[in-house]
C-alpha cells in the first residue's frame, strides 16, 4: 500500500531568489507551510553544494539536464563543431570539452544533490539539439535516445544509494516521451539501479498532442497514454502537475533555424511550447485517483512569489486540497 501523497513545489536557488520569497512576507518554510506543502522539489544544476543545506525541505532533487548531449557522449566531433564552434562554446555548454570529463560533471552533480539527503532524483531522457529545438526534424529515434540514455545512466549509476529512488521525467522530444510503451519497456530493462521510476511530466505529455484543447481534454489524454502503458503504468511514481496547450503555437511557429539564436531567444520559444500553466479544472482530480502517486509536485511558471503562491493555491484547489486559511477545492 502507498503512503500519503507529498505535495511539493519546484524551487531553484539563483541569485536573488530568496529575497523575492521574502517579498510574500515570509520565509522559504513559511511559504511552504502557508500553503500545506510538505516541502520541496529542489534543482541542483551545479558541481559543488549549495552553500545553505535544504534538506529539511528538500524531498526530492532535479539533476542537471543537458537537452544536447548524445554527440558529446559518442564523440562526434563534427556535430559538436557545428554547434559549438570554439572550444570556450563548448566550456560554456558542457562544462567540459570531452566525454569523460562531462561524465565527470554527471557524477558531480549527482554528489551535490546527494547532500541534501533526497528522497528521490529526477532525471531527464530525452534528446534535442540546438537546431531541432526550432525544426522539429528529429534525426534520432526514442528507441535510439532511451538506449542512449540508459547507457549514461548505467555508467554513473553507482553514484545513487540504492534506497534513493531515481524518477525519470518525460519531455515531447525524442527519448522517454511515454507515448510508446514499448520504448519505455525497452528503456527500463536496460537500467541496472533497481529503486527506479517515472516523473510523469503532464505539461510534457501535453505537448505531444497539439490538438488538445483545454484541460479537460488533456486529462482524458494523459488517462489514455498512461493506460495504454498497461503493467509499466506503475513506474509512475511522481507527477510534475502543470497543464500546457501550446498547440496553435506548435502549429504555426517558423520551423526555421538561425545558428545566431541567442539562449535566452531560444528559451523564449521554449516556454511558448512548454507553459507550466496551473490547473484549474476539477477534472485534474481523476488523473490523481488513477495514477495514484506518491509525489505530486507543482511545477509552475510564475513572475515573482506572490504570483507563484496564486498559481499553486488555485491548482491545489483543482486538485480538492485545502489550503491553510482557505477553502476546500473541488
Amino acid at each position: 500500500m502507498r503512503r500519503k501523497v507529498k505535495h511539493l513545489f519546484n524551487y531553484c536557488v539563483v541569485p536573488g531568489q530568496e529575497k523575492a520569497v521574502l517579498k510574500t512576507g515570509k520565509t522559504l518554510e513559511q511559504f511552504v507551510a502557508g500553503l500545506g506543502l510538505d516541502g520541496i522539489e529542489l534543482m541542483v544544476y551545479r558541481n559543488v553544494p549549495y552553500f545553505e543545506s535544504f534538506e529539511h525541505l528538500a524531498v526530492g532533487v532535479h539533476l542537471n539536464y543537458w537537452p544536447m548531449w548524445l554527440a558529446m557522449y559518442r564523440n562526434d566531433k563534427k556535430t559538436l563543431q557545428r554547434f559549438f564552434p570554439s572550444k570556450e562554446a563548448l566550456q560554456e555548454y558542457y562544462g567540459t570539452t570531452y566525454c569523460m570529463g562531462w561524465l565527470r560533471s554527471i557524477r558531480a552533480n549527482i554528489k551535490s544533490a546527494l547532500v541534501e539527503k533526497p528522497e528521490y532524483l529526477v532525471w531527464h531522457i530525452a534528446e534535442c539539439t540546438l537546431e531541432e529545438v526550432f525544426t522539429f526534424e528529429f534525426k534520432h529515434s526514442d528507441l535510439e535516445i532511451v538506449t542512449a540514455a540508459a547507457a549514461v545512466f548505467n555508467r554513473v549509476a553507482d553514484e545513487i544509494p540504492e534506497d534513493v529512488l531515481v524518477l525519470f521525467e518525460n519531455l515531447w522530444w525524442p527519448g522517454l516521451r511515454l507515448t510508446d510503451p514499448a520504448v519505455v519497456r525497452a528503456f527500463f530493462e536496460k537500467i541496472t539501479h533497481k529503486n527506479v521510476g517515472i516523473m510523469l511530466d503532464t505539461g510534457h505529455l501535453m505537448n505531444t498532442d497539439p490538438s488538445l484543447q483545454s484541460e479537460r481534454d488533456g486529462v482524458e489524454y494523459i488517462l489514455k497514454i498512461v493506460k495504454a502503458l498497461g503493467q509499466d503504468r506503475k513506474l509512475i511514481r511522481g507527477l510534475h502537475l502543470n497543464c500546457s496547450l501550446s498547440g496553435e503555437y506548435v502549429k504555426t511557429f517558423k520551423r526555421v533555424y538561425d545558428d545566431k539564436c541567442s539562449n535566452i531567444e531560444r528559451m523564449k520559444h521554449v516556454i511558448k511550447i512548454d507553459q507550466h500553466r496551473p490547473f484549474s479544472d476539477t477534472a485534474v482530480q481523476k488523473l490523481l485517483r488513477a495514477i495514484r502517486p506518491d509525489y505530486v509536485v507543482h511545477e509552475l511558471a510564475y513572475n515573482d512569489f506572490n504570483d507563484f503562491e496564486q498559481n499553486i493555491a488555485l491548482q491545489l484547489a483543482a486538485c480538492g486540497k485545502v489550503v491553510p486559511g482557505g477553502d476546500e477545492g473541488g
